[in-house]
């Protein structure tokens, strides 16, 4: 097996540089500039390594023939940087604002949709059935049946994204106990996690159950949904896109919203002269 310095001696050359950046490009629309060049190098030396490769020209057409190890590959150069109740805002905003709303306007069909585009580690779409449940509660009558915390609502959470290393750590519900003593209220860790060893702590299945999970990728021609989905959460993705493959997705998210349906997206993100959509929040904007 080749060791840390044979692989370093086997540079990765501008122009191979560039070909890893556009067959990613072409097939994950993730843009690469050259300044990534030597993140990408650092964290693919990990994968030479464990294939017994010496140069990244040969790993370059082994992800051409590999479908898996393509995945694998993104999986190491994209970045999951995620926490319960990130951008603190936009869930107050969710919570005080948007599902009073919903819950008043829904009333008829009692059906939720929403969708946590780019959910990473899963910090997200649990954060949303959080939000969700309390509020549900919240406006509960007095003396409700609290065997039934969904009070009849039909509500379903879709969580996707690309890479199925974080999907799969989504799934399975389970977090460390310092980061989530952090990030949340001990009153909402006593709630809807259960202790499950060393420190950490597994969702509880009345938040678990209205997520679900998939990989999706958005350079997709076409999204394989059937019903709009009230609210789309899209954060801290498209800063790894250009103009087109922004354009591409948000038109993507305009047709699977429901009229007036609303769309999250990051503190870094914005839609100046976006026609499509109107800003009613910070960095949350409605379907025109």
């Amino acid at each position: 097996m080749p060791d840390q310095s044979m692989i370093d001696q086997s540079l990765m050359s501008d122009e191979l540089f560039q070909r890893f950046a556009r067959l990613i490009y072409e097939v994950a629309g993730i843009q690469l500039s050259g300044q990534k060049k030597t993140l990408v190098m650092t964290r693919l030396q990990k994968r030479l390594r464990a294939l017994n490769l010496e140069r990244y020209e040969d790993y370059f057409q082994y992800i051409k023939e590999d479908n898996n190890e393509f995945v694998v590959m993104l999986n190491s150069i994209t970045t999951n940087t995620t926490k319960f109740f990130r951008e603190p805002h936009h869930f107050e905003f969710l919570q005080n604002r948007l599902l009073p709303h919903l819950i008043q306007h829904k009333q008829a069909n009692r059906e939720l949709r929403i969708w946590s585009a780019g959910c990473s580690t899963g910090e997200e779409p649990y954060t949303i059935a959080i939000c969700l449940l309390e509020k549900l509660q919240s406006l509960a009558p007095v003396g409700y049946d609290r065997s039934d915390p969904y009070r009849g609502w039909d509500i379903k959470i879709l969580a996707s994204d690309l890479s199925t290393k974080v999907l799969n750590t989504a799934q399975e519900g389970i977090y460390k106990g310092e980061a989530l003593r952090e990030d949340l209220p001990e009153a909402l860790l006593k709630r809807y996690f259960t202790p499950c060893g060393n420190d950490r702590y597994r969702v509880q299945d009345v938040a678990k159950q209205l997520i679900r999970f998939r990989r999706l990728n958005f350079k997709e021609r076409s999204y394989p949904f059937k019903k709009p989905f009230d609210l789309i959460f899209c954060r801290n993705v498209m800063i790894y896109f250009d103009e087109a493959m922004k354009s591409h997705v948000l038109t993507k998210f305009h047709q699977h919203l429901a009229p007036h349906g609303h769309l999250f997206l990051g503190h870094s993100e914005t839609m100046f002269g976006n026609k499509l959509f109107s800003p009613v929040h910070i960095t949350v904007y409605r379907k025109q």
